[in-house]
């Protein structure tokens, strides 16, 4: 998966933001953050991230 398409792959999904955060049982902000790129995804949020948005 590559974080860089995050939003676009959520918004394809019609998932919100806050729906994303709460399946991967963090913050908005901290997924924010994985969405604008300002940190790298732990390797728990990645196998959610594949897990969510099936890639």
């Amino acid at each position: 998966m590559v974080l860089e398409d995050l939003q676009s792959l959520r918004q394809a999904k019609g998932y919100s933001i806050h729906m994303v955060a709460e399946l991967l049982e963090i913050s908005v902000d901290s997924y924010l953050e994985l969405e604008y790129s300002v940190r790298e995804a732990s390797d728990r949020e990645m196998k959610m991230l594949d897990r969510i948005f099936g890639e």
